[in-house]
């Protein structure tokens, strides 16, 4: 809700400042009255009223000729399952040229409406019409009682989903008509077939009335005209009454724009580089696979999702390492055991591709680290070193909605940055060795949306 707001007042800010010389002529009170209806539009759209919001934004757009005010009507639009003249208004605001100086929240509906209209337009059903014989001059078409030209025969012709009534006819043959249900992402065709009218016949024997000059007395024992029994039934069969029309299909889901995220992850720690060894060591430093192994790591994750695509969080991540391969190389012969284990606190920034479908995800962020390792020695001695050290991470993942409150995402996060031995100065020659920490693992959200 408070993001909705946000973009609410970008856009009626927008409204406010833009002074261009092509929109010179808009006094302060037509200003004041579009930002009225565009935030009246708001309110209802966001109630769920998208007759009353369409409204609302068609005249703030006649008012105050804006991309804000094109992208609403848009979206209103798909709600109401309009979803050709949807993708219009869509079009219309991609195609907005935007002078310089425009506010931001322009080029942001801009943006918006391109990505929502290469969601639109898979839904948009579409209809081939095909007749035969195709040299039938003078075809005329129509479509729920509208004509449509004759030269978009055999073409896929977009239309809203839902039951629609097909004619077609030409002069010298008899009309057909057919009731066609389209569902959204629906391709399909409807085929025709035009019949030529029978002429009319006489009864055998009966002598057909020559032309005069006069109208000849009227023959007791002529036979009436009659039309020929399968083009009778051919007549009552075109005009039996259309399929029963269904209701329409449910409004499209509403996609926020913001979200509130909560979850964890699990998966496996990879320590590598360096790690400088005490003063006491006969060593300065040893490469880290030495003193610990790979490890289960745990986290705790949380943070917003924002203007669709953008997400800020926190993460506290902690991981059980196992043991070192060469515990001789810690520079103590007499060392027998070596356990360790890692604390990370992080702040990421990521990037959402595509938050309402499978899409790829990219984070970045800076952390602070906490390495501990324990050396136990053969006389049941200990020696306890602790080395904290900043981070940056970078992040890889794929994010995949699970329904309207799960988001998974499988990921790769890599810390790198540096560790100072305990008690040594960092500006002395290799006191400080660089570090990297790998954990693959599965991230799970709960989708709270705003």
């Amino acid at each position: 809700m408070i993001m909705r707001k946000g973009v609410l007042l970008s856009a009626l800010c927008a409204v406010a400042l833009l002074g261009s010389p092509a929109r010179a002529q808009v006094t302060d009170a037509e200003r004041a009255a579009a930002r009225d209806l565009f935030k009246q539009g708001d309110e209802l759209q966001r109630a769920g009223k998208f007759v009353e919001a369409l409204d609302k934004f068609q005249r703030a757009q006649q008012v105050f000729s804006a991309p804000t005010n094109m992208l609403r009507i848009a979206e209103c639009k798909a709600w109401l399952g309009r979803l050709v003249e949807s993708a219009e208004s869509y079009r219309t605001v991609v195609r907005t040229p935007l002078p310089t100086g425009s506010p931001q929240a322009f080029q942001s509906a801009v943006d918006q409406a391109k990505g929502e209209l290469a969601q639109l337009e898979p839904r948009v059903p579409k209809l081939v019409i095909q007749v035969a014989p195709s040299d039938v001059s003078g075809t005329q078409l129509r479509i729920d009682g509208q004509n449509v030209p004759a030269a978009l025969v055999g073409e896929a012709i977009p239309l809203d989903p839902g039951v629609h009534r097909v004619t077609v006819s030409a002069s010298g043959y008899m009309g057909s008509e057919q009731s066609v249900a389209l569902a959204e992402h629906d391709a399909k065709t409807a085929a025709f077939v035009l019949r030529p009218i029978a002429s009319v016949s006489y009864a055998q024997g009966t002598p057909q009335p020559a032309a005069t000059n006069s109208a000849p007395a009227p023959d007791a024992n002529a036979a009436a005209p009659s039309v020929a029994p399968a083009d009778s039934a051919r007549a009552e069969a075109t005009a039996a009454p259309p399929s029963p029309v269904p209701p329409p299909p449910p409004p499209p889901v509403a996609r926020p724009g913001a979200s509130i995220l909560l979850g964890a992850h699990f998966g496996w720690e990879l320590p590598a580089g360096s790690v400088p060894l005490p003063a006491s060591s006969a060593q300065s430093s040893t490469e880290i696979q030495n003193v610990s192994g790979t490890g289960l790591a745990l986290a705790f994750d949380g943070g917003f999702r924002f203007a669709r695509h953008w997400y800020v969080g926190m993460t506290l991540e902690h991981a059980w390492l196992g043991q070192g391969r060469d515990l001789s190389q810690l520079g103590n012969v007499n060392a027998t055991s070596v356990s360790s284990d890692t604390t990370l606190l992080g702040l990421v920034f990521a990037a959402i591709v595509n938050p309402d479908r499978t899409s790829a995800y990219f984070e970045i962020g800076i952390a602070s680290r906490w390495y501990n390792f324990t050396q136990t020695n053969s006389d049941n001695s200990t020696i306890e070193n602790h080395y904290p050290g900043p981070e940056g991470l970078f992040g890889l993942g794929l994010w995949i909605p699970a329904g309207n409150s799960v988001r998974l995402l499988p990921k790769a996060t890599v810390g790198a940055g540096t560790f100072t031995a305990p008690g040594a100065d960092s500006s002395t020659p290799g006191a400080s060795q660089g570090h990297a920490f790998v954990m693959l693992g599965l991230a799970g959200f709960f989708n709270l949306d705003l």
